[in-house]
Order: C-alpha cells, then sequence, then structure tokens
C-alpha cells in the first residue's frame, strides 16, 4: 500500500545527453538505502534559490527528488520521470560547480503513472511548462520551484524499483538498458544487516562475512551483446568468496555475492564494486554501483593477539626464573610453549589473509 511522501524540496535532473548522466540515473536507482550517490552542476544550470539555499547551508538534510529528463525542449518528446528519494548530506559550489552529495532513502511509488509511453510524454511536457513557468521561463535542472509530482512510497521496495525500471524503459535511452538493485548486506551466518555511516561508507568487521543481495531486470533480452553481472574488490582487505562474475541470460533474476573482509593489524578502507551491463564498450548505459567499505579490525582479535603474546613471553621467561636446579625437560616443554605461543601472535595472527 503506498503512502504520501513528504513533498521534495529540492528537485535534481539528469538527463541523456551523455551517457554518464544516463547512468547517474540506473546509479540512483541501483544504490541501497543509506549510500551516497553524488550530482554536480555547472553554476548556469543551478536555479539561483538553490545557489543561495547552498550558500547559506540550509539545504543540508533537505528531501530531495531525483529524476531523468529527455528532451526538455520538445513539445511531443519530452520525458520526466521521478526516480528515488534523497536526503541533501553536504553540498558545495567550487569554482562554476555546484556539487551534491545525496544519501538515497526511499524508491518512489509511481503507480498514478501511465505504463504508455504518449501518456508520460504528454504529461512530462505540463510538468516541464510548469517548472519553467515557476522559474521566469528558463528550465534548471537543479531547482527549488516545481508542480508536485504524484508520488508516494511503500514497504515493498522490489515493487516500487521495478515500477520505475520499467517507466524508464519506455525510453529509448534504457530501452535495451538493464536495471540493477543492490539490497544492503546481510551478515552471512545470522540476519544482522550491514549499515553505512555518516559518511556513506558500508561498514564490515574483519570477522563478519557478508552476503551481497543484488536483482537485475531488463525489458528486452537479446542473446547479443554478452550482459555480465559482476563483482570486484581490492582482493587483499576485502575480497569476493563467491563466484565474482555471472553471465546474465535471462530478463529477470537475483544473486548474491559472498564479501570476506580482512582488516590485518589495521582499520582499512576499500571497496566494493557492482556491475551489470555488456562486456564490450557501447552507447547503452550501465549500472555500476560503487560503496566505499571500511574493514574494521577485530578488537577480539586484538585483545587475543596481546594475550597469547603475553602468555608466550611468560613461558619463554619461566625457565631462567625457575633457574639451573628445575628440572630440564620443564624448562625446555615452557620454552617451546613460548615460542610456539608467540610465533602464533606474531606470524599467524599478525600477517595478512590471502
Amino acid at each position: 500500500m503506498s503512502t504520501q511522501v513528504e513533498r521534495p524540496e529540492v528537485l535534481l535532473l539528469s538527463s541523456n545527453r551523455r551517457r554518464r548522466y544516463s547512468e547517474d540515473i540506473l546509479t540512483a536507482l541501483a544504490l541501497p538505502r543509506g549510500a551516497i550517490i553524488r550530482f554536480r552542476y555547472e553554476a548556469r544550470y543551478v536555479a539561483p534559490p538553490l545557489q543561495q539555499k547552498v550558500a547559506n547551508g540550509s539545504v543540508l538534510g533537505v528531501q530531495t527528488l531525483i529524476g531523468f529528463i529527455a528532451d526538455e525542449d520538445s513539445p511531443t518528446d519530452a520525458f520526466l520521470l521521478p526516480v528515488r528519494l534523497a536526503k541533501v548530506v553536504s553540498a558545495e559550489c567550487a569554482a562554476d560547480i555546484f556539487r551534491f552529495r545525496l544519501r538515497v532513502t526511499e524508491h518512489v511509488d509511481l503507480d498514478e503513472y501511465s505504463l504508455n509511453r504518449d501518456e508520460i510524454r504528454a504529461s512530462s511536457r505540463r510538468t516541464i511548462d510548469k517548472i519553467m513557468e515557476g522559474n521566469n521561463g528558463t528550465y534548471y535542472p537543479a531547482l527549488l520551484r516545481f508542480p508536485p509530482f504524484p508520488i508516494g512510497t511503500g514497504s515493498d521496495e522490489a515493487q516500487l524499483w521495478i515500477g520505475v525500471a520499467r517507466r524508464l524503459a519506455l525510453h529509448p535511452t534504457f530501452a535495451s538498458a538493464y536495471f540493477m538493485r543492490v539490497d544492503p548486506p546481510v551478515h552471512l551466518k545470522s540476519a544482522t544487516t550491514f549499515t553505512f555511516d555518516p559518511e556513506g561508507r558500508l561498514v564490515l568487521g574483519d570477522m563478519q562475512p557478508a552476503r551481497l543481495p543484488v536483482s537485475f531486470h531488463t525489458e528486452h533480452y537479446a542473446e547479443t551483446p554478452k550482459i555480465s553481472l559482476t563483482c570486484d574488490t581490492d582482493g587483499r582487505f576485502l575480497r569476493v568468496s563467491s563466484d565474482a562474475s555471472h553471465d546474465v541470460a535471462s530478463r529477470y533474476d537475483s544473486t548474491e555475492f559472498w564479501l570476506q573482509p580482512d582488516a590485518s593489524s589495521f582499520d582499512s578502507l576499500t571497496h566494493v564494486t557492482v556491475r551489470l551491463g555488456p562486456d564490450e564498450p557501447g552507447t547503452t548505459p550501465v549500472a555500476d554501483v560503487g560503496l566505499p567499505v571500511v574493514v574494521k579490525h577485530s578488537r577480539v582479535r586484538l585483545f587475543s593477539r596481546v594475550a597469547i603474546s603475553a602468555l608466550g613471553a611468560c613461558l619463554v621467561a619461566t625457565p631462567a626464573i625457575l633457574g639451573p636446579d628445575s628440572s630440564l625437560p620443564l624448562r625446555v616443554l615452557l620454552a617451546v610453549l613460548g615460542a610456539a605461543a608467540l610465533s602464533t601472535a606474531t606470524i599467524v595472527m599478525g600477517r595478512p589473509r590471502d
């Protein structure tokens, strides 16, 4: 059941003028809740009221709607569709570039939007006209003044996601594209869900293997070009302990990647990247989700290493404390046990695992 959404204060639109812009839409749709996405605009594309809101810092934490737009000047082919809700984490202007960092939240419910391309185009034309009317006849892709969109939210994230994907696929830009949804990672042996920190980084412990669920959908499956779903990490602090690549041979399916973290003797910053698209470069936009990951060194492992080291040192020193009058076999045994404990703490527990 759909519920009314708090009206967004900011509208950020990405177009199909460059492939990267289209891929930003696929990324916004694919990211797990709590992850960070970045949008950049030249100053001339940011409406003056939004520029002022960025300058005084009042844009932080504001509800934002991310949308896709194409052919905004066309009387018949204009296409505007809401994609994802987000909150502004930071916003700044460097030289003449405005940079927004957004934490994605709910997927939007587009049940009130038609699945007919012509009807969406007609509605889009009316909405774009109202946007321009509210901004002194000028079109801005980043703005504050825009008419309300007939959107809501709901509890079934998968259903909301595919509803947006099917409507995006009505536009030629995404007609042959694959849409991806990456769910928050879950502990491999329990139902614990890992979360993102305030900086949008996924936090894992080096003794907490995780599974990363991934789903995909396309409206038009074809044998060629070959489509692959891949998961990539640095291979040292975070590695994929399952198959890292899947050949996609259906319109929709789901799978999961297993992630094995290892922070060695210190906390580590690494990444995991999930990519869905053709193996060969082309014009079709590719869904590409990159998540920064902090692998925290296990405090239990650290304390265990310290304790075993201390025990080993004590055992090694004990023969000298006992003196030559004590049993020789006992002194040898204690020294051997101490050396073994020190070796375990230093070599086994202290080295990075492959």
